[in-house]
């Protein structure tokens, strides 16, 4: 007890002392030196510190920077699927424009369609679309694109879908006649592959390239003066009694979505 009594008072003496001694400012060079040695302990902890403190701001930074890439990445996306869905809209809307302008001027009855699927085979041009006998279609009906462009005739009927065969098509055939003639001048085949012949053209009839043919009317649902092609080349001899015409078509039917059935029309 009494040693601890001892130790006790010794501490607080020692401690009286040092006081006493900083105050007057005798071991000033003693705090100095110590202060100058621990300095760079200090500053490399404080470094560290500041160190750490900054790179996870960094980690921070950088997973908000990828976090708002990816956000920006997702807009983007989004925005250019907008603008693609946009473009076939306004594309759509100018050809039913263009295609009901000239039902219009025509006065046909008529039924709009979308294809909704097509033949892949060379050797066949057929599309299936999306309105069928509920609608009021029958075989044999012309099938227009554009301003009167005939395209192909329904082939086929069911209550809801209709197939329509191409004029590029081996069992297509479709009377013709040369633009503003109205009468008979021969008939279009196809011939598969995409390409169609002009047949059984009397070697008298002034047909020449570039002139456009249209149909002649005379087929029983298949209006007049519909545009169907250009003519490319003249085939045969002038000694032949008929002569053919190579037809370069007006549209690209492979591209074709949107078509117009033209219907008899009804007595009102």
């Amino acid at each position: 007890m009494l040693n601890r009594a001892k130790t006790a008072l010794v501490a607080f003496g020692a401690v009286l002392a040092l006081a006493i001694l900083h105050f007057t400012g005798l071991i000033l060079p003693i705090e100095n030196g110590l202060r100058y040695t621990f300095s760079p302990v200090g500053s490399f902890l404080s470094s560290m510190g500041t160190g750490l403190k900054s790179k996870t701001q960094d980690y921070k930074s950088l997973a908000e920077c990828q976090e708002h890439s990816s956000d920006v990445e997702r807009r983007l996306g989004t925005v250019s699927v907008d603008y693609v869905r946009l473009k076939a809209l306004e594309e759509e809307n100018s050809v039913l424009r263009t295609m009901l302008g000239y039902l219009q001027k025509k006065d046909f009855d008529s039924v709009m369609a979308r294809v909704i699927s097509r033949s892949v085979a060379p050797e066949k041009s057929i599309v299936m679309i999306d309105r069928g006998s509920k609608d009021g279609l029958e075989i044999g009906l012309a099938v227009i694109v554009g301003e009167g462009i005939y395209v192909g005739k329904v082939t086929g009927i069911q209550e809801h879908t209709a197939t329509v065969t191409l004029i590029p098509d081996p069992t297509s055939r479709v009377a013709i006649s040369l633009t503003g003639q109205h009468k008979l001048i021969g008939l279009l085949e196809g011939k598969g592959n995409g390409t169609a012949v002009a047949t059984l053209i009397p070697q008298e009839e002034p047909i020449k390239e570039n002139d456009i043919l249209v149909t002649a009317g005379t087929d029983e649902k298949i209006p007049g003066d519909l545009a169907i092609g250009m003519v490319n080349r003249i085939i045969g001899q002038p000694i032949d009694p008929f002569k053919s015409a190579s037809i370069e078509p007006l549209v690209s039917l492979d591209f074709v979505e949107m078509v117009a059935i033209l219907k008899p029309k009804t007595n009102k």
